[in-house]
């Protein structure tokens, strides 16, 4: 088994540490312990004010698998993220939210995926922690509308799989628990920083990859468990809508290729910013106006992908609308899916003994 370099990025987290990094460097151990690999856990403290820094100072400065890196400004997610990546040491990087509670055998299933020279990222099956619904699986692309919807969960029915089956591919890998090669996120670059602070990055990542003729899969024997979200106070809800639109819009600029593809978007882009002129939607046009602010790094960030690229927009869609097919595959298209999937998957295991 290769080595491991586990990136978590925390940003005042000083009341989830203690509750879920714990867990974290028991799955360390647990890899260490079974397969006698080099595993090292860098915490990117993104200048916190909540005592993170304090704390992991007093709980485990001395931890001889632990670096604490200390940005001396806040710089958000992606940037902080990248800091993480570039100081990592090992093939694999493993990159967790602070927030997530990792099975004990959770590093392993992902690592033997990066065997397939081809493989970029593996990610894990995901729980909203205390719950038996799904935070993530694997996801599907698919273009509509001029956008591209992502984030449609997928699972596997085992009784139906054959011996013979693809991998489990997946359009993205969730930021919050995804195992990455580090030479191709090298290559890449890490996260584009023009989608900083944070949202929509490891989908754009992950879409970059898959156009050089890299894969994403999903790993469902790879289980963590993830916070659900807090309740927000509607000034941050808006902001957060802002950034979220405003980066789709940049993802797509930088990655939609396909001319035809490209014209559709433009045409529902219009649409939608007429929709919000009639609704007084301020927050799209806000995101829109945001997005046109970056056009010249998109245009850089475009020229570079349209030259790296191997594989079109339509070949990628058409990986996901295949899988999408398959009789081994239940998708859920929202939360009230994921109920009749276990209730199908149950009957099937049932039927089968």
């Amino acid at each position: 088994m290769r080595n491991v370099s586990v990136v978590i990025p925390n940003w005042n987290g000083c009341k989830l540490l203690p509750e879920f990094l714990p867990s974290v460097l028991a799955a360390i151990n647990n890899y260490r312990d079974q397969y006698g690999a080099e595993v090292e856990l860098l915490i990117v403290d993104d200048a916190s004010t909540d005592g993170s820094q304090a704390w992991l100072a007093s709980n485990y400065g001395q931890h001889p698998l632990l670096r604490i890196i200390e940005l001396q400004q806040n710089l958000g997610f992606v940037r902080a993220v990248n800091k993480g990546f570039a100081e990592a040491r090992h093939p694999i990087i493993l990159l967790l939210n602070n927030d997530v509670r990792v099975e004990p055998d959770a590093i392993a299933p992902l690592v033997s995926h990066f065997d397939r020279h081809q493989v970029f990222a593996v990610c894990s099956k995901a729980y909203r922690l205390g719950t038996d619904f799904l935070d993530g699986a694997g996801k599907l692309g698919l273009f509509e509308r001029g956008f591209w919807r992502v984030f449609l969960n997928y699972d596997i029915l085992p009784t139906r799989l054959p011996k013979d089956h693809q991998p489990f591919y997946s359009f993205f890998g969730s930021g919050a628990y995804t195992a990455y090669d580090a030479s191709k996120l090298s290559m890449l670059g890490g996260f584009c920083e023009l989608l900083a602070p944070i949202y929509w990055e490891d989908v754009e990542i992950c879409y970059r990859a898959w156009k050089r003729g890299w894969t994403v899969e999903y790993e469902p024997d790879s289980v963590v468990y993830h916070l659900s979200s807090a309740t927000m106070g509607n000034d941050r809800k808006r902001k957060i809508r802002m950034i979220t639109e405003r980066n789709r819009l940049l993802m797509t600029w930088i990655n939609l290729h396909d001319r035809i593809w490209l014209s559709a978007h433009l045409v529902w882009l219009v649409f939608k910013l007429l929709g919000a002129t009639v609704s007084l939607n301020r927050v799209y046009w806000q995101s829109f106006w945001q997005a046109v602010t970056q056009i010249r790094g998109v245009r850089q960030a475009r020229r570079k992908e349209i030259k790296s690229s191997v594989h079109s927009d339509r070949e990628v869609a058409a990986i996901f609308t295949n899988l999408a097919g398959s009789e081994w595959v239940s998708v859920m298209r929202n939360v009230k899916d994921y109920p009749q999937y276990l209730e199908l998957k149950r009957k099937m295991e049932s039927n089968s003994t």
